[in-house]
């Protein structure tokens, strides 16, 4: 589990290192639900340093503050940083291979406060849309859950930006029919 408190300063630790990045994991469900709880990691769309060209550089940031690196299921870096008194993996991801995050979503988002923070991360119907098109069944469960909390009224989206979304990939339809059979649109 992240908490608010560890994801803050985890994410702090990495803006003062000057990375920059850009929310895009489940944790952007989690603080819409205003949840204490964020999740097992934090996934993040890297901005700077480059994944593909300065993989090295998260390997020296990891060694001089002690965290510990590894890799995601992409091959892109983790880091588990310790921040807040918990351990706090941060999964970093670009566009390589099938993973694919729009340049419209990272436009778009916002900045979001997280205890003293403001991160930025995108918009959570930017997320649903990216779940919809992972279509794995996990995603597919979690956006069910996301349906019956917004048929709950717990969260709201805004149907067009959804679409707007889904216009960026070539999956347009699968993607929409998949958030229809959520109950999400």
């Amino acid at each position: 589990m992240v908490s608010k408190r560890g994801f803050a300063e985890a994410l702090k630790n990495l803006l003062d290192l000057e990375f920059r990045f850009t929310v895009i994991g489940g944790s952007v469900v989690e603080l819409a639900l205003g949840s204490s709880d964020l999740g097992e990691d934090i996934d993040v769309f890297a901005e700077h340093p480059s994944v593909i060209f300065e993989e090295e550089a998260y390997r020296r940031v990891a060694e001089e503050n002690l965290w510990d690196i590894g890799q995601t299921w992409l091959g892109t870096p983790r880091l588990i940083i310790r921040a807040g008194g918990e351990e706090v993996p941060v999964e970093f991801y670009d566009n390589i291979h099938d993973f694919y995050v729009p340049e419209l979503m990272i436009r778009r988002s916002v900045r979001v406060p997280v205890d003293e923070l403001r991160v930025k991360m995108i918009l959570l119907e930017d997320h649903l849309v990216l779940k919809a098109n992972a279509g794995r069944s996990g995603d597919i469960e979690r956006l069910k859950e996301i349906g019956r909390l917004i048929k709950r009224r717990r969260i709201s989206i805004d149907a067009k930006k959804i679409v707007e979304a889904a216009s960026e990939f070539e999956e347009k339809e699968v993607i929409l029919r998949r958030l229809r059979e959520a109950t999400i649109l």
